[in-house]
């Protein structure tokens, strides 16, 4: 599947959440929103279209995602397995940041006062750090499920559209 063909079957397939979806499919999506994201972010007046552009590829991107977990037979629910950490971790952040300034008097200039109670409370620094090395942990294995090959044969999604196309293209 080329990039052309990778965009237009998301596109044709905007909100389908079954089936699968190949890997060059999610990839050149991906790719697709990337370099979208990049040019629409050097332009500093068209900063409100990449807003738009991000509500429009919404659906159609969770949607070609859980196609591909899909393809590599896991419930399109693992969709979420690096956002738990990463809410969890804002979350933490937050609420550390908060716990601070009212524990200093709500004002973030006297630097020496927020340094003295990081030292004196090391185990929120060190909660943040462990949630944001989970969080990454978590996406790395997502971004290594996105590039693992198709399932073999049918699965419980339907047919390995990898084996279904190039059966069709034998002669």
């Amino acid at each position: 599947m080329n990039f052309g063909e990778a965009i237009k079957s998301v596109f044709s397939k905007y909100a389908t959440f079954s089936g699968r979806a190949r890997r060059s499919e999610f990839w050149y999506f991906f790719l697709l929103n990337f370099l979208v994201c990049f040019v629409l972010g050097l332009i500093p007046v068209l900063s409100w279209v990449s807003g738009l552009w991000s509500l429009a590829i919404l659906i159609p991107f969770l949607a070609v995602t859980v196609r591909r977990f899909h393809d590599i037979g896991k419930s399109g629910w693992y969709y979420l397995v690096p956002a738990i950490p990463a809410l969890a971790y804002v979350g933490y952040l937050v609420y550390y940041v908060l716990k601070i300034m009212k524990e200093i008097g709500g004002s973030f200039s006297d630097t020496d006062a927020i340094m003295q109670h990081i030292m004196d409370n090391p185990s929120g620094i060190i909660a943040i750090v462990v949630l944001g090395l989970l969080s990454l942990i978590t996406t790395i294995i997502w971004i290594v499920w996105m590039a693992k090959d198709s399932q073999p044969g049918e699965n419980k999604w339907g047919p390995n559209p990898k084996e279904n196309q190039s059966q069709g293209n034998a002669w």
